[in-house]
């Protein structure tokens, strides 16, 4: 069974159970990794939610949409529609959005949430999204891709990905051709476009010169194509591009664990940027270990992610306020902290395919 067809059957975990209604109560208790992500989402919505109730505070506006995709992932692996609403508000708000990587990040959004709505209004959201990026900002320069601003200075790692994924998603929601060339067109570009490195990570994006500019692999570059490769997998029957994800996953969990129970990011300190890569990151693993890869793959995933998430958790407070470091070394509570721990709980859940933590 594929990743996406675990994420649509939405049963790879049970309805929540008591021990959820106590967080206090809960603090040094074994309990399970549904009820820890939903305990971990209580003080996203408690501490950090908008008067208006359709945003979260000192999120980036891109990140908003990150947060809707989460709640998503929630309310299908719980059945609970507790943060419905909050979710489809949030959607709403397009306050603040900059780029084509920002809209692309609603156009995931907008298909998550149609996973549970069925709206024809999302999937159209997404198609219009999608449609005038590619009308607009695909060109010849460095043989393709769409540039990741809309005054065309540059060609990155993560637009590109999000563009490849929301083609083939398109194609999964509409059965159009033309996203599907959209997405073996854009995969095409992308694997020959310099930024996969001799070490199987993605970096940053292109230079002047259209080559690897050496920038940082940040995680959630990393994370994007995971998602990606299983999509075009899919839609080609062809074993290939899921096998080039278990590289670049394999290679990124080496180069993010300097040592046991640690996740280095790139790049120096987290900005706010920075504080919901991993999230992002964690969330494509789980669809990995949960799709046809090798058992030697899936396990080793599946330990990675068991150990992350044993981290995060050890080191909360309480109420369930968890640090974006996913560590006390520094501690640091922020809204980003909540989304990526809630993440990484319900990765580890589907890696396993079990409720144990």
């Amino acid at each position: 069974m594929t990743a996406l067809t675990v994420f649509a059957l939405g049963a790879f975990l049970p309805a929540p159970n008591a021990c959820a209604k106590n967080p206090e109560k809960q603090h040094n208790a074994i309990v399970s990794l549904q009820d820890q992500t939903t305990l971990t989402l209580h003080p996203l919505m408690n501490r950090y939610e908008t008067a208006n109730h359709s945003d979260w505070r000192d999120l980036h506006a891109w990140q908003r949409f990150v947060t809707v995709s989460t709640l998503s992932d929630y309310e299908i692996m719980s059945r609970s529609t507790r943060f419905h609403d909050s979710a489809l508000r949030a959607l709403q708000n397009r306050q603040g959005l900059d780029g084509n990587d920002d809209d692309l990040w609603v156009a995931q959004a907008d298909l998550d949430m149609a996973r549970l709505t069925h709206s024809p209004a999302q999937i159209q959201d997404a198609r219009r999204i999608f449609n005038t990026i590619a009308s607009k900002y695909w060109d010849g320069r460095c043989g393709g891709g769409v540039w990741w601003d809309h005054a065309r200075t540059y060609k990155n790692a993560i637009t590109n990905e999000l563009f490849l994924s929301t083609a083939a998603r398109l194609y999964r929601f509409t059965h159009e051709q033309a996203y599907r060339d959209w997405a073996l067109k854009s995969w095409s570009w992308f694997r020959h476009s310099g930024m996969i490195d001799a070490d199987n990570l993605i970096n940053d994006g292109l230079d002047n010169q259209c080559r690897n500019n050496g920038g940082p692999a940040y995680s959630y570059n990393q994370g994007v194509i995971l998602d990606g490769l299983l999509e075009i997998s899919a839609l080609t029957e062809d074993g290939a591009p899921q096998q080039t994800a278990s590289r670049i996953a394999l290679a990124a969990i080496r180069a993010f664990t300097p040592s046991p129970g640690t996740f280095q990011e790139p790049g120096g300190p987290m900005n706010t940027d920075a504080r919901i890569f991993r999230g992002i990151f964690v969330r494509a693993l789980g669809h990995v270990a949960a799709s046809e890869v090798d058992n030697t793959t899936r396990t080793r995933i599946a330990d990675w992610l068991s150990l992350q998430a044993r981290s995060a958790w050890h080191s909360r407070k309480l109420d369930a306020l968890t640090s974006d470091t996913w560590n006390d070394h520094p501690f640091h509570a922020s809204a980003q902290g909540q989304i990526t721990a809630a993440s990484l709980f319900m990765a580890t859940a589907l890696s396993r395919g079990t409720e144990t933590p």
